[in-house]
């Protein structure tokens, strides 16, 4: 070994930082920086001798190649001494945990790393819109799937766009729908409503359907109404980001 080489690798047994030798030998940390560096070849002699003195050695140390015994630190001849105390399946198990902790240990970096697969969510979507003003007309459109990048609501059976402003300021006039379909919901909560031919987006009150907007006066229900719904929510711009 060269003498840089055997500087460094008797700093790392003896598990001093360069800034700890440097502070130890009083040897300045861009002078070892060098000797390991393998930039100065001929380092004085007073600093060599300095750092094996930090390092606890002799000069005769940094000629030539270290002795095999010498190139283990104490934990590691701790080690040594443990692991020929063991029976073989003993020692098996280690060399198990060993080979799995070196692959892992020496596995090269993965130079890039794939984007996650983006998940989906599709929800049918009813192209005819819903009333929420005077009533609209009952369509019988074949849905169509729209696909959403965030999870709708819990128990949504599918989507459908609102007209008018009677539900406002809760519900906008082209505000699309998630809707769980049901026939019945309680008194107090928003549903779709089908009656006299016509589907409605409304409060369900006593023997009523309410609107939100005041400019708006209740619907008696007639006795030919059905509930086709219980609207969720919006289903707004966060949903496709």
């Amino acid at each position: 070994m060269e003498l840089g080489e055997l500087v460094s690798f008797y700093r790392r047994r003896a598990g001093l930082t360069i800034d700890e030798l440097a502070e130890k030998s009083g040897v300045p940390k861009s002078t070892i920086n060098k000797i390991i560096a393998g930039t100065t070849k001929a380092p004085t002699l007073e600093n060599v001798k300095a750092i094996a003195k930090a390092l606890g050695l002799r000069l005769s140390d940094f000629d030539g190649e270290p002795e095999l015994a010498d190139m283990f630190s104490a934990p590691e001849k701790d080690l040594v001494k443990k692991y020929r105390l063991l029976d073989p399946y003993g020692k098996e198990a280690v060399d198990s945990v060993l080979d799995v902790e070196y692959r892992r240990c020496t596995a090269p970096a993965p130079t890039e790393q794939s984007e996650p697969e983006a998940v989906y969510f599709i929800v049918p979507m009813f192209v005819a819109t819903m009333s929420a003003g005077t009533g609209q007309p009952a369509g019988n459109d074949e849905p169509e799937d729209l696909q959403l990048t965030k999870k709708p609501p819990r128990g949504t059976s599918y989507i459908a766009p609102v007209s008018g402003d009677s539900m406002e300021p809760t519900y906008q006039d082209g505000d699309k729908l998630f809707i769980r379909f049901c026939e019945e919901i309680e008194i107090g909560q928003v549903g779709v409503f089908l009656m006299d031919g016509q589907q409605w987006v409304k409060e369900l009150g006593d023997r009523e359907l309410i609107s939100h907007n005041a400019g708006y006066d209740p619907i008696p229900m007639r006795d030919d109404i059905r509930c086709q719904g219980l609207v969720l929510g919006v289903c707004d711009e966060s949903y496709f980001e």
